[in-house]
């Protein structure tokens, strides 16, 4: 059926795009056209917003109600008609409502094709990143970042729903009025029934698919995993100013230097954000982080948060007592080499003890020995675990020069730890001084450091 919309009440129209506008503005006034059911949608190539493999187009579209909507037109054959109803579903599911996922809106169909109506957005990725490098260099940071996590926040919504996106690339990301970043085009997408993977053909975009994948055609096993590899170069492309981690010659190059975990982060200055896109990029599954880790990192943390993390993580007691903890682990390897057998933990914490000076207060030694066999228990394992697992991320710290600014001539501890109670003193006890150091920016690894130290040893902040 054909309408001239210039005969319907323009009150009826929910104006909400600004990039749209004028295109909307002409739609409205054209003579011929097409109405599906609810949808008022019309033909000619100047609606054309967006386009896909297998004869898809989207347009520019009103419902009757007077919303804007993006109208995905898909041409009925086995393969679209198979991805259509794939994406339907995942787009009418509940658990997957979001304002990092594109919003559902209606649905039509004839002889012919499919007219899936979602909610209008204002640009794919990469026309948004076209904008942002008219902004000043501060908000286009600002503006990248707040992408980066929305895109992550929109992925963890699937994952959670144990859906897998399977098609992630710029394209499949798109801004809103609102300039939230949604995930979008789900026809690839596929439910995980039952354990950790899902057995399909082979899908995606060449060079937006993960290592584990590559060289798999009919049973191709995906995870979140293979997800979050992919959302990992994203996150780079997103950082880099277009540019992709596994940057090749060709197609066939880039996917080659996929297989190989050859990659290069030299577009992204932030070593914070560049820790993070390694991490996620992992030739290895197993090594790459869940999307709840990833957005734990801290690239995404803000003075609050960082705060807090150096007010919980200082007040762990293994943290105030660790000088104490790596003597009774010194003293255990020295015990053992000079005795040749294991000595227990009360004869360690014993001989610190009496290690300490003649004038240590007698009511204070008693409380050490008690805060130190309550840390231990009866498994010294645990200290050795500690001090190993601190001297691994000690090594980052090893060549600190920095001092305080100002005209104070205190140098900072040269290790994680002390470093990490030097700050939580300063945060706690003098503040001002604390706010002097201008949050640690003079060490950018710190905060990565202590990120996973805690994780590897199970600390909760």
């Amino acid at each position: 059926m054909k309408i001239c919309l210039s005969e319907v009440d323009l009150r009826i129209w929910n104006q909400s795009s600004k990039v749209h506008r004028s295109k909307l503005e002409e739609f409205f006034r054209e003579q011929n056209h097409q109405i599906k059911g609810n949808i008022y949608f019309c033909r000619d190539a100047k609606y054309i917003i967006g386009s896909g493999s297998g004869g898809i187009h989207v347009y520019l579209g009103l419902k009757k109600d007077g919303t804007e909507v993006a109208i995905k037109r898909i041409l009925k054959n086995p393969t679209n008609d198979k991805d259509f109803e794939n994406e339907l579903k995942h787009l009418q599911d509940l658990k997957l409502e979001s304002k990092n996922i594109v919003r559902y809106v209606d649905f039509e169909q004839d002889e012919d094709f499919y007219y899936l109506a979602l909610q209008l957005c204002e640009y794919d990725l990469e026309g948004y990143m076209d904008e942002l490098r008219k902004e000043e260099a501060e908000n286009k940071v600002t503006a990248l970042k707040k992408v980066v996590k929305e895109v992550l926040l929109g992925l963890q919504v699937l994952h959670r729903a144990k859906v897998i996106h399977r098609d992630i690339k710029p394209k499949n990301v798109l801004i809103d009025s609102e300039k939230n970043a949604r995930m979008a085009d789900f026809g690839l997408s596929r439910r995980l029934e039952d354990g950790s993977t899902v057995y399909t053909v082979r899908a995606g975009t060449k060079c937006w698919e993960a290592v584990e994948t590559l060289d798999q055609t009919e049973r191709t096993g995906y995870k979140t995993s293979s997800d979050v590899q992919v959302a990992g170069m994203l996150v780079y492309y997103i950082l880099s100013d277009g540019k992709h981690p596994f940057e090749g010659n060709n197609l066939w190059d880039q996917e080659g230097k996929i297989r190989e975990g050859n990659y290069s982060l030299d577009e992204v200055d932030d070593v914070v954000a560049k820790d993070l896109i390694e991490r996620m990029i992992s030739k290895v599954p197993e090594e790459r982080p869940t999307v709840d880790e990833a957005l734990n990192h801290p690239y995404f943390w803000d003075d609050a948060r960082k705060d807090a993390v150096l007010r919980k993580l200082g007040d762990i007691r293994e943290v105030q007592y660790y000088m104490d903890l790596e003597t009774l682990h010194n003293l255990h390897q020295e015990m053992k080499n000079s005795d040749g057998k294991e000595p227990t933990v009360d004869q360690i914490i014993d001989r610190l003890i009496t290690s300490k000076p003649k004038s240590t207060p007698k009511r204070k030694l008693l409380d050490l020995r008690k805060t130190l066999t309550e840390i231990v228990g009866d498994n010294f394992a645990k200290v050795v675990n500690l001090c190993d697992t601190v001297k691994k991320y000690n090594e980052s710290f090893s060549t600190w020069k920095a001092k305080l600014p100002g005209n104070e001539e205190i140098p900072f501890p040269d290790d994680l730890l002390g470093l990490l109670r030097f700050m939580r003193n300063k945060l706690v006890h003098e503040k001002d001084k604390f706010d002097e150091i201008n949050r640690l920016n003079h060490f950018p690894d710190f905060f990565i450091s202590l990120h996973r130290l805690a994780k590897d040893l199970n600390w909760d902040y």
